[in-house]
């Protein structure tokens, strides 16, 4: 978890361990069912990537109440955050404290329910949390094209931690639709595409001497 806490370039702690110990605090008092998500719970699974930030997931019935207990704990939203009847599906706190951020994800489905239901307790940070497993991890990356994502899709399939059967069975129990494209993220996580090769010496004085 040192990836994590630690600046890379100063060397200093960024406050994130603090952020987190407190956002799972007001989380617990709230009595809220969530899961920790996103880098923070890839660093406890054994595939630390580096973050600033913590990524929470809720229902959207228990949206509401997660708001209210992390602006009661301290924390400002950075943007709009909808209404009791209506919370916006992205919520972006910052601790004021450590100006660490905490990414509220308000779900109104799948698989976000079941990665709730099912996350295993684990430690983090020095505090007990319900944190998603690789195979759950998987599943929520599959619903997104964002770069970082694809990128941890990968490094999870890449790593052999995960079970890539298990999660299969449960996307086709869940969603069944999206079998094809699992495979086709799976296939390509398995079997890059070779990079682009290197210019040779030759060519890079050919192109200076241009």
């Amino acid at each position: 978890m040192d990836l994590l806490e630690t600046d890379p370039v100063t060397g200093r702690r960024t406050g994130l361990a603090r952020t987190v110990r407190r956002a799972l605090q007001a989380m617990r008092a709230s009595g809220v069912p969530f899961s920790v998500i996103g880098a923070t719970a890839l660093a406890v699974r054994g595939l630390p990537r580096m973050s600033r930030d913590l990524d929470l997931v809720v229902l959207v019935d228990d949206g509401w109440t997660a708001i209210t207990a992390l602006r009661d704990a301290g924390f400002r939203s950075a943007a709009p955050v909808g209404t009791p009847e209506e919370p916006e599906s992205m919520v972006v706190f910052v601790d004021p404290q450590t100006r660490v951020e905490v990414d509220l994800l308000i779900a109104a489905g799948e698989p976000e329910a079941t990665v709730i239901g099912e996350a295993r307790r684990a430690r983090v940070f020095g505090a007990m949390a319900p944190v998603a497993t690789l195979e759950q991890l998987l599943l929520l990356y599959l619903y997104s094209d964002q770069p970082r994502h694809l990128g941890d899709f990968a490094s999870i399939v890449q790593s052999g931690r995960a079970d890539l059967a298990a999660a299969g069975r449960l996307l086709r129990s869940l969603h069944p639709e999206m079998v094809p494209e699992w495979k086709r993220r799976v296939a390509a996580a398995k079997s890059p595409p070779p990079p682009p090769p290197r210019p040779t010496r030759k060519g890079v004085r050919a192109r200076r001497g241009s």
